[in-house]
């Protein structure tokens, strides 16, 4: 469930590492939502209700659901969410399901609901449910997470004292737990450092700072001056002459420029992504831009009525010669074969390594072995 506070835990990333977001946001209407979000929502709604009901998810396959009325539960959707459902119920204590959490007494507006809350004797669990299955998300020092577990252990010390604070983030479609161990006295500490960092955000010239993460869901990201200029310094690769309009061949760059560059990548993409949506939601809306217009991109052909094209398809080419087939990926076949029949599939797969990816040094992947001269 999302959370609608300036300083929400969803937000954290920006409002935390740039101060100046929060009044740069103030009057930008919200985005539609996205058909992602909505799937995101969607499942944890069919969470918390088999969560609150105690049941399995199997029993939704094929129905809509009770507040988003309009979804049909699939069985794919099924399967990941009956996996984070096994993990909660793994965890002994009392469980409390899409609770409201504040953590005003350190951020005004501080406040949000959390997926489950679990405490037993001397520990809170905080989990957090992500439907993505975009990118890996890691509990370890998570703002969003450590949020969530600040409100819930302020709320919750007035009855018990705790000893740890355990956060978990589950990933089911990246078959992905993560958890990190807190104590509550670290945890005050930090709501303290968070409490100095609101105190920039409401400055009158709360400064802005441009990064991948602060940057990737803020709503000022299209028009804001600081990433503009933190774009160009890295486009035009922090030349003395900004005025100059060509750009150098990668071969003349030092080093130094090289690494400003790929350090800011996915920067640059993203607001150069951001400024493309804001004149195409522009010009969506009736407005026009200077320069550009919307026209029909490339398409393909496609049947009107597959039923009728399968069956004309089948006279004239036979059944065996009007299809494609494919063998099952390993995942798909063990969706099929179900729990009891899978691991008779597991001496026939393997899993190679994966494409060398460049990434930045304190990435906790390892190093490829570098090939030398020795190797040949």
């Amino acid at each position: 469930m999302a959370d609608h506070s300036k300083f929400g835990p969803s937000g954290a990333h920006r409002w935390l590492n740039c101060p100046g977001s929060v009044k740069a946001e103030e009057g930008i209407l919200e985005p539609p939502v996205s058909e992602f979000a909505y799937e995101g929502t969607c499942a944890h709604e069919l969470a918390e209700l088999c969560l609150t009901k105690n049941t399995d998810t199997n029993i939704w396959i094929g129905k809509k659901l009770l507040y988003n009325k309009e979804w049909l539960i699939l069985p794919e959707m099924a399967d990941y969410i009956q996996m984070y459902v096994d993990y909660v119920r793994t965890l002994d204590g009392f469980r409390e399901i899409e609770q409201h959490i504040s953590y005003e007494e350190w951020v005004p507006e501080g406040y949000g609901t959390a997926d489950v809350i679990i405490t037993n004797k001397d520990t809170i669990y905080v989990i957090d449910l992500k439907y993505g299955k975009g990118v890996k998300i890691d509990a370890e020092e998570n703002p969003q997470g450590m949020l969530y577990a600040l409100g819930a252990l302020d709320e919750r010390s007035a009855f018990q004292i705790f000893e740890k604070v355990i956060i978990v983030i589950h990933q089911p479609r990246l078959d992905h737990v993560s958890t990190w161990e807190i104590t509550p006295d670290k945890l005050y500490e930090w709501a303290d450092w968070v409490k100095g960092r609101v105190g920039l955000c409401l400055e009158d010239n709360a400064k802005r700072i441009p990064g991948e993460k602060q940057c990737q869901w803020c709503k000022a990201k299209p028009t804001c001056p600081a990433l503009q200029e933190t774009t160009e310094t890295a486009v035009m690769a922090k030349f003395n002459d900004m005025n100059e309009t060509t750009i150098k061949p990668v071969n003349d760059l030092t080093d130094d420029q090289i690494t400003f560059i790929m350090t800011n990548k996915k920067l640059i993409e993203a607001w150069l992504k951001s400024v493309e949506a804001h004149v195409r939601a522009k010009i969506e809306t009736g407005g026009n831009f200077p320069g550009w217009k919307l026209v029909n991109g490339r398409s393909t052909r496609k049947w009107n009525d597959e039923e009728k094209a399968e069956r004309l398809l089948r006279r004239l080419l036979g059944a065996g010669n009007a299809y494609k087939k494919t063998l099952l990926t390993p995942p798909a076949a063990e969706k099929v074969l179900g729990k009891e029949k899978k691991h008779r599939i597991n001496k026939l797969i393997i899993k190679p390594e994966g494409a060398p990816v460049l990434v930045p040094e304190n990435d906790k992947r390892q190093t490829i072995k570098q090939i030398t001269a020795e190797d040949f």
